[in-house]
């Protein structure tokens, strides 16, 4: 099922990346009915990839709330990101960085933008503009050009220090179709996923390789997902969901501590 908008339907779009003929990586921005919508391919190199084994589950301390608990109450902060571009329409995720109404999101889900719309969590609509864009990297910053009220998220500026730990994906449900909650495990760190030659949907781009990946698998995460949050067991950012299967369970998410700095030079634009 996928969300549905006022009088549209989103349908998938973007870059489609195949790590087997059943299990493709996507770029996971989605598009809406009626416009433009890549059939290509960009498949991954799966010689350079780590095998992965389910590990198994960690054990909860017995006095620490639940993490789905500490991930419901940043959702205030999590919105819709929708981008118009010149042949297409694009959904993606956000997350509220900063006081000043800074949402991150990736650089695929608003590259190539006419407008950007901004939909928060009581369908308030707060246009949008792109106060910072890094290709290489897929990170993006929009800012609400009419402030936003909310409470940031909170960041883990340590990277993780072990696998397998309990992690928690947000999302706009709005973009997804999907639960704004998924539960997830991050099974593997320092991830480079190589893409190999293909085409890529018009007016977007991409990396070669994307670097440093955090390796999830659990729950599905879907098109629309892209630019969410993955939250760690205290109740922090520790990633930016990039990639996924859009038939299994394995995502990727941009570590939140290789991109911060990058981050807090777009949240120091003025205008």
């Amino acid at each position: 099922m996928r969300a549905v908008l006022p009088e549209q339907t989103t349908a998938p779009s973007n870059r489609t990346l195949t790590r087997a003929a059943t299990a493709a990586l996507v770029l996971m921005g989605a598009g809406l009915v009626g416009f433009l919508v890549s059939t290509a391919a960009t498949r991954i190199d799966v010689s350079k990839l780590q095998a992965v084994s389910p590990p198994a589950a960690p054990t909860p301390s017995p006095t620490a709330p639940p993490i789905t608990d500490l991930a419901r109450n940043l959702l205030p902060g999590v919105v819709t990101v929708e981008a118009e571009r010149t042949s297409d329409e694009a959904l993606g995720t956000g997350w509220l960085f900063d006081t000043r109404g800074d949402f991150v999101t990736n650089a695929h889900v608003v590259e190539g933008q006419l407008s950007v719309r901004i939909t928060d969590r009581l369908d308030h609509i707060h246009v949008g503009v792109v106060v910072g864009l890094d290709i290489n990297q897929d990170i993006a910053m929009v800012r609400a050009s009419d402030g936003f009220h909310g409470t940031p998220l909170p960041i883990n500026r340590k990277s993780p220090a072990a696998v397998p730990a309990d992690v928690v994906a947000l999302a706009s449900s709005r973009a997804t179709g999907q639960n704004d909650i998924t539960s997830e495990r991050l099974v593997q760190l320092h991830q480079d996923v190589p893409l190999q030659s293909g085409e890529i949907q018009p007016g977007t781009s991409a990396p070669t390789v994307y670097h440093d990946m955090l390796d999830v698998n659990g729950a599905r995460v879907y098109q629309g997902n892209s630019g969410g949050p993955l939250i760690d067991r205290t109740g922090s950012v520790i990633g930016i969901i990039t990639l996924a299967s859009p038939t299994g369970p394995e995502a990727f998410a941009i570590p939140i501590t290789r991109v911060l700095t990058e981050l807090n030079r777009f949240a120091a634009t003025t205008g």
